[in-house]
């Protein structure tokens, strides 16, 4: 059916900067020539509801290249009113809205764009590319340039999402201004109203100015709160006035990751594609060049490269945005020491992020640093709370290795217990709420069709254990490779997410523990009368510690401090029985993840989610005695003297159906 929606090359998923500046671009080159372009946006634009600025050399690529869209610019910034300052050779320059949105126009005309009045609802890859589904219409595009409203993912503990949102009034002074040259960045001489808030203004002739009231905080600034401090302060600098036009909008100022869309052929632009500097809410400079270099790649057939980014401007954003988060009476004080004790030049390089590291320490040595250090000491801790169960996983394995080469035996007996006692208390209820991820109604009743059919497909589980052992071996590892991988690629947040990596990772897991563990791998195969590894425990465990190894390296290149400790407990677990090694992992590791993820996806606490699981929990204990009974009757006979065996055989039977709901919730819960 796709392929009977109308075709185009480009589809613009908004009609805002980022989609004009990414058409400019595609003009200059010539990749509009007999194209056909699809424009979808709500909003007409046609009205100056927003102003761009940003600061540069006259001879820079922006500077030339967006000359037609700027109205004015400025030589001179102050703060305060106070020490106003040369920016030579660059200058401050500003672009109405209007100018923008007519420059789009001009390019729609020229090139017989289609225009379209609607909302995009939905993206999906198709044969052609990627089919977009709006309240207008659905088309097929070869590239969709995506720049509506980010998503992002959950956040971490110590993430921050503030808004800056302004009112501004352009005014038509009685008395000529006294300086038209000098743009007042920041004018903190207003009540700051429990949050940081300034004044922001750009002469625009010898009698009108933007005048405009900045909030950086949690909640948007409203008409009613500005009206007040907007008509203060202009009547006490300007004296009488007329207001000529208003401005209003809102600005995320985030920590919070971007969800990534990864459907071939769609393009993240403007917000979407992480193009506003989180501290400062400064978007233009950064969309005009990623449409630069995304037209580039387009030319030469490559992938477009996203907008690069610093993790330590990132740092230096998030411990701002915390203070300002947490501690909003200190943002004036900090804006005020940061263009007091710098020159304003050296600011403007420091937000470019062109500054080296030594010139960040001199900044950061001019501004109070208590806050500071406070906000960094929070994202320390949190780190060091948010990664305390794979330490102590890590110190569980310290302890049981030192308890099996001391205690005579000790862990040997006791591994079986501790195990169906880990299995009873998180493992199997880790996979009891089946019922509620099949029907997405969280606080629904269970339904008996979900019972026959969970215990039916455990029931063709068993009979092929029972005909066809090594294939239902076969079957059991990859589904478990697949799981494991699949719970372990959320809980360590990569940004590689697909069936390729879900496998690599889950047989890599598979692999250290059951080549690590060669002699008892083999016994409890050879107890299910199915195939056994055909090498010695020697090679196995240089197989596993290679594997191993290749796993921490690739953990510290990727950056997931997770994913390296998981990986060194495996490792570290070769030295102890296999029960206990895979245990650690299955119940320390996989099912706790798996339960932590679930709390948050379902948003409920421990207790909620235990009296939901608690039903399918008894009936798993039920289903072990059932095969208890089995054996007792002679039906599995061969198992008799086998448990280990048999309880593999018992979880491979109960696991299938619960991997297939998993997977489904985590399709439905991206953020997690």
């Amino acid at each position: 059916m796709q392929d009977e929606y109308p075709s185009v090359d480009y589809l613009f998923a908004g009609a805002g900067a980022s989609s004009t500046l990414m058409l400019m671009s595609m003009e200059k080159r010539g990749l509009l020539k007999d194209k056909v372009v699809v424009i979808v946006d709500r909003d007409t634009k046609q009205n100056n509801d927003k102003t761009y600025c940003f600061w540069s050399d006259q001879q820079e690529q922006i500077s030339q290249y967006c000359k037609h869209l700027i109205n004015h610019h400025w030589d001179e910034i102050s703060v305060n009113q106070q020490r106003t300052e040369l920016l030579s050779p660059k200058k401050y320059f500003h672009i109405p809205g209007l100018n923008v949105y007519n420059e789009l126009r001009r390019i729609s005309e020229d090139h017989n764009l289609k225009r379209i009045n609607g909302n995009v609802l939905h993206l999906e890859p198709c044969v052609e590319g990627v089919t977009v589904k709006t309240d207008a219409g659905t088309w097929n595009a070869t590239w969709v340039f995506d720049s509506r409203p980010p998503e992002y993912s959950a956040p971490e503990k110590y993430d921050v999402h503030l808004l800056q949102s302004f009112v501004g009034y352009v005014i038509k002074s009685e008395s000529p201004l006294s300086d038209i040259n000098c743009v007042d960045l920041m004018d903190f001489n207003v009540d700051q109203q429990d949050h940081t808030q300034f004044m922001y203004v750009l002469p625009l002739s010898n009698h009108t100015a933007l005048v405009e009231l900045t909030r950086f905080g949690k909640t948007p600034v409203t008409q009613a709160e500005a009206e007040p401090v907007l008509h203060t302060y202009i009547s006490k600098r300007f004296g009488d006035y007329t207001i000529k036009d208003v401005e209003r909008g809102c600005i995320p100022m985030s920590t919070l990751k971007i969800t990534p869309c990864n459907i071939p052929g769609v393009i993240a632009i403007g917000g979407r594609a992480g193009a506003i500097k989180p501290s400062t809410g400064y978007a233009f400079k950064n969309m005009f060049h990623h449409a630069e270099k995304t037209v580039d790649a387009l030319l030469k057939n490559d992938p477009p490269a996203p907008i690069p980014v610093s993790w330590r401007f990132r740092l230096y954003d998030r411990l701002l945005l915390m203070i300002l988060n947490k501690q909003p009476s200190k943002g004036k004080l900090i804006f005020q020491s940061l263009f007091k004790k710098n020159s304003v030049k050296k600011v403007l390089k420091f937000l470019d992020e062109k500054t080296t590291v030594q010139e960040d320490a001199k900044i950061f040595l001019s501004l109070p640093f208590k806050p500071f250090l406070q906000a960094l000491g929070y994202i320390v801790f949190t780190n060091l709370i948010r990664n305390i169960k794979p330490v102590l996983l890590l110190l569980i394995s310290v302890l049981f290795i030192v308890v099996d080469s001391v205690g005579g035996g000790v862990l040997h007996s006791l591994q079986i217990i501790i195990f169906i006692a880990g299995l009873f208390i998180v493992g199997i209820p880790h996979g009891a709420v089946d019922h509620l991820i099949e029907t997405g109604n969280f606080n629904g009743s269970i339904r008996p069709v979900f019972i026959f059919k969970y215990l039916g497909v455990a029931a063709l589980n068993l009979l092929l254990w029972f005909f066809f052992p090594n294939v239902a071996l076969v079957f059991f590892l990859t589904f478990s490779a697949w799981h494991f991988g699949e719970t372990d690629l959320k809980e360590w947040k990569l940004k590689w997410n697909n069936i390729v990596v879900n496998f690599a990772i889950g047989f890599t897991i598979l692999s250290i523990i059951l080549f690590g563990h060669v002699n008892e791998t083999n016994n409890i195969l050879e107890n299910m009368q199915v195939w056994k590894l055909p090498i010695g425990e020697a090679v196995g465990k240089s197989t596993a510690l290679m594997i191993g190894i290749s796993a921490l390296v690739g953990s510290v290149f990727i950056r997931s401090t997770k994913m390296f400790m998981c990986v060194l407990m495996l490792i570290m677990g070769m030295q102890l029985p296999l029960i206990t090694c895979f245990g650690l992992y299955f119940i320390g590791q996989h099912s706790m993840n798996g339960w932590s993820h679930l709390k948050q996806g379902m948003k409920m606490n421990d207790r909620s989610l235990y009296i939901k699981a608690l039903p399918f929990t008894c009936g798993a204990f039920l289903l072990f005695a059932l095969m208890i009974f089995l054996l007792q009757m002679n039906v599995l006979s061969d198992l008799r003297d086998h448990w280990i065996s048999l309880f593999f055989i018992f979880i491979s039977c109960i696991s299938f159906p619960h991997v297939i709901s998993m997977s489904r919730f985590y399709k439905g819960f991206r953020t997690l």
